[in-house]
């Protein structure tokens, strides 16, 4: 390489380099910076409903050596509704269906809303679908700040939803 062509490479690296320490530095202000957060996030084990019944000779004998075993068992899955109501709003239905093939691994939820600073009712009813009423609920009034987080989760010992309040990420 010419050594005019290396000084050329040297000045654009420095020039790039620059730029990039410069766009550093500039201010960002993210959409809804303003806004303030409530996030909901669990995770629970769902009930396992497990019917098994025995296995008849026809069916045994249909089966390969290796596979018979006594009874045969079905797993039935639960749905989970989550009902989330802010202030006089409409109500946000969210469906939960446990993890894994076979639908046998933990449930979890995680939603984020984003709202204005001030005082909001948040109504959060948790539980299996068509099961009245719902195991879990929680109607509270909380005091949102600008860029502050706030959590419901779910105590599990306790088996109750409840709120953690987060330190605003703004330093506010």
């Amino acid at each position: 390489m010419s050594p005019s062509r290396r000084l050329a490479v040297a000045l654009l690296t420095a020039v790039i380099a620059s730029a990039i320490g410069w766009l550093s530095r500039a201010s960002y202000d993210p959409p809804a910076s303003d806004a303030a957060l409530l996030r909901l996030s669990w995770r629970f084990r769902p009930l396992a409903a497990e019917t098994c019944r025995p296995r008849t000779q026809a069916e045994l004998d249909a089966l390969p050596v290796h596979m018979r075993t006594p009874e045969v068992c079905e797993n039935e899955v639960y749905t989970y509704l989550l009902v989330l109501r802010i202030d006089d709003g409409a109500a946000d239905t969210l469906r939960v269906l446990p993890g894994g093939l076979r639908a046998d691994r933990p449930a979890f939820v995680l939603r984020d809303t984003a709202l204005a600073p001030g005082r909001h009712r948040v109504d959060v009813r948790f539980g299996r679908e068509g099961a009245d009423p719902p195991a879990l609920r929680l109607d509270t009034v909380l005091h949102m700040t600008r860029g502050a987080i706030d959590l419901i989760t779910l105590d599990a010992p306790a088996r109750r939803l409840v709120v953690r309040r987060a330190i605003p990420v703004s330093g506010e």
